[in-house]
Parts: structure tokens; sequence; C-alpha cells
């Protein structure tokens, strides 16, 4: 499924809960919006399906004539309830242009109706669940997509704090940690993460630390103008993420996984949430997406891990392509595969170098390793 026919799908579902919500009221004026956000929910999943099945249409395609051109390309298979939904329109039509009251229980029965139609097409057409079908799909998977699968579980539990929760760590992991200064805490940066950290330079040391830190989250220090820049560049919304900066409550994640939340009483009061939880979830949900499709556009060429052999342990790991200089780490005992990306001669002639950017758990190595050591 594309974005668009997920965005359809997902309308329509918005659409469908609002249509149910009116039917709760008391107030007859509300089966008027009853019946008219039923018909916009069905319009815009039939829409989506239509897409997805490359169905002729446009903006002047009748609601009936849907039907006919998605039976065709989903043949043997027929979409159902044609004649429940055809008489929905009905409703909506004259309550609409003739004001014409629609009936409370010819609504009930339609809506339930509408949900059944939903169900049984997104399972025999999409192949999944109505209720699944989500934007989230659309990420590319990682931590930042489970956390949002868990906001979303969240918010349909009506555990508002559990979603804002887990939208700031999405926002985290996409976001934040490039700002987390924690590797400096001892006085000197300790391995790849300290010198990948985007934080201020003023704020990478430990003099800054003992002085301004206070609790764990106050660990990422924000160079704003940094963000700004990536989010404008991957075609995020930087509104949209501060929003949810300030909404939600900071976090913070340590190097053994383990997550801190600062719990704000303010950002987590119920009355807020209920009000703010809807932005929160789509607004994060928006921002992921964006960075995500923006990562997935930019990869190019062919993408293959590739490994380089010691010929030894206990390697020495040069700044530069250059063997009298700063010796930045030394391979650690056991450890005779690295990940490497390149090669190439060294800055006196000497050499050839190899590049590693090797990631294994504790293990950080950044550098260049001679060809000596290479088996």
């Amino acid at each position: 499924m594309d974005i668009e026919t997920i965005r359809r799908v997902v309308l329509s579902r918005h659409l469908y809960e609002l249509a149910a919500g009116s039917l709760r009221s008391a107030n007859d004026m509300h089966l008027f919006a009853a019946a008219n956000l039923m018909q916009d929910a069905v319009e815009a999943f039939l829409v989506g399906l239509a897409d997805h099945c490359q169905c002729d249409v446009d903006q002047n395609t009748r609601f009936d004539r849907y039907f006919v051109l998605i039976n065709e390309k989903i043949k043997p298979k027929e979409l159902p309830f044609k004649a429940r939904l055809l008489r929905l329109n009905r409703v909506r039509i004259d309550s609409k242009h003739y004001g014409i009251q629609p009936a409370r229980d010819e609504c009930d029965r339609l809506l339930v109706a509408v949900r059944e139609f939903f169900d049984e097409v997104s399972t025999s057409v999409f192949d999944r669940p109505f209720a699944s079908i989500s934007a989230i799909d659309l990420l590319r998977d990682g931590e930042s997509k489970e956390l949002l699968k868990e906001a979303q579980e969240a918010l349909s539990n009506d555990d508002h704090e559990g979603c804002a929760i887990a939208c700031r760590k999405a926002l985290y992991c996409e976001i934040e940690h490039r700002y987390d200064i924690s590797e400096y805490f001892d006085g000197e940066p300790r391995g790849l993460r300290a010198g990948l950290s985007s934080a201020p330079f003023y704020a990478k040391s430990r003099d800054f630390i003992e002085e301004n830190v206070r609790e764990p989250t106050g660990f990422i220090v924000y160079d704003h103008a940094r963000v700004n820049e990536h989010l404008l560049i991957s075609g995020a919304d930087n509104t949209a993420f501060w929003n949810v900066w300030r909404l939600t409550p900071e976090v913070f994640k340590r190097k053994n996984g383990n997550w801190v939340v600062k719990y704000d009483l303010a950002k987590l009061d119920a009355k807020v949430l209920t009000e703010k939880i809807e932005y929160i979830f789509s607004a994060t949900l928006d921002v992921v997406l964006s960075l995500h499709r923006t990562w997935q556009a930019t990869q190019s060429g062919h993408h293959e891990r590739f490994y380089l052999d010691l010929s030894r342990e206990e390697v020495p790991v040069y700044a530069k392509a250059d063997a009298t200089s700063e010796v930045s780490a030394i391979t650690p005992p056991g450890v005779t595969r690295l990940d490497t990306d390149y090669w190439v001669e060294g800055l006196k002639g000497d050499g050839p170098y190899w590049h590693v950017c090797h990631f294994d758990g504790e293990v950080f190595l950044y550098g260049f390793i001679h060809a000596e050591a290479v088996s």
C-alpha cells in the first residue's frame, strides 16, 4: 500500500469515529452530521481502494460508479454491502440537500454496515485488518516504528500519558539522541558516540556538565539551528516537532538501554492530554515519516556490508591515514573482523589504509588501519 492509499484509509477511520460519536448524542441534529460523516468515510475509503486497484477515476466519478470500476479490478471478488451503502448515499443527499432528518434507527444500522464493509474489504483486498492500517506501516523497521506502534496502542486504549511518552521517545530516537553530552561526563570523549555528538561545542565538557546538568534529561543539549536545519532538509515540519517537544515530557536513554522519563506534572495533566493527545500523536508520526521518507529517497548505489579481517589482535586505529597520527583506539582482544567502507593511499604516500566505522555493542572504532595489519 502506498502512502496516499494509507492516508485515505486512515481518514475514513477518523470520519467513521466522528460519525459514531455524533450518533451517541441525544440531540437529533447530530443525525445530519452522522449521515454525512458516514458517507464521507465510505467515499474516502473507496477513493483509496480505487487508487490501490489502479482504477480510472477522477473528481467527477459518481459514488455508485466506484463499485463498478473496483469490482472489475478485483474479480472474482466483489465489494459487499453495495445496496446498503447506496442507501447511505441517498440518506446523505436527502439530509444535505433537502434538509430531511435521517432516522436514528436507520443510521444505527448503516453504521454497523459501514464498519463491516471496511473490515471485510480491508481483509480481502488489502490483506490486513482495517484497524491495523496506519501510516506507521510506511516507516522503516526500527525502534521509532515500534515506539509509534506502542503510542498508537496506548491512544486506542485511552492511555494518553503512555501515548505522549512513547511519542517523545520516538522523537528522541530520531533527533534528540544526537545532542547527548553524557559521553563527556568523565572529562574526555570516549568512542564513536562522543565524536558524533551534535551538541554545541560549549556543552562538550565536564565543567559544563558539573555546572548545568542536574538530572539525566539534562544530558540533551540542543543546537537549535542545527535541529531546524536537519528538519528542513528532511522535509519535516519543524513547528510540529517543537510543538510536540513542548507538549511532551523529556526523556533520556541510558547506554544500557533503559529509559528515563521526566514526569512533568503539567505536561501529563489528564485534562491537557485529552485535548492535545491526538495532535501529539499525528504530529509525531508526520515528523518521523518525513525523516524516514527522506532517508529512503537519498539512498543510492549498492549498499552492502563490507568486512575487514585483521592478521592479529590489538591493532592501532589511527585518526588519519597516517601511521604517525594520533591513535584513536586499539582493537579489543578477540576482535579481528571489522566493518569497512573504503581504502585509500596514506597522507604521506604509504599504505594503503583501510577506513573502519565499526559498532558492535560497546565497541566503537572509527579511523584508519594500515594494510600491514590486514590479512
